[in-house]
């Protein structure tokens, strides 16, 4: 995983940790990159089953909590 999917997945973890959604603009605020360059990163997190994309935004899959708490929590 790079390093910005890392970024990402962090981002999204503690916005959805809640129940919540980390929208796009607001991905595109806290990392300082277009949703072009975001896509990629945000398709291979979701082929990974770490997060899901929903239409108010984006949210931590289970098995992205697992690996969250494995590695950061």
């Amino acid at each position: 995983m790079s390093g910005i999917e890392n970024q990402i997945l962090q981002d999204i973890y503690r916005a959805s940790s809640q129940g919540g959604f980390l929208t796009m603009r607001d991905l595109e605020l806290n990392t300082s990159l277009s949703e072009w360059k975001l896509r990629p990163h945000l398709e291979d997190l979701k082929e990974a089953s770490l997060i899901v994309e929903h239409p108010e935004g984006f949210q931590v899959a289970p098995k992205g909590r697992h690996f969250y708490q494995s590695n950061w929590g």
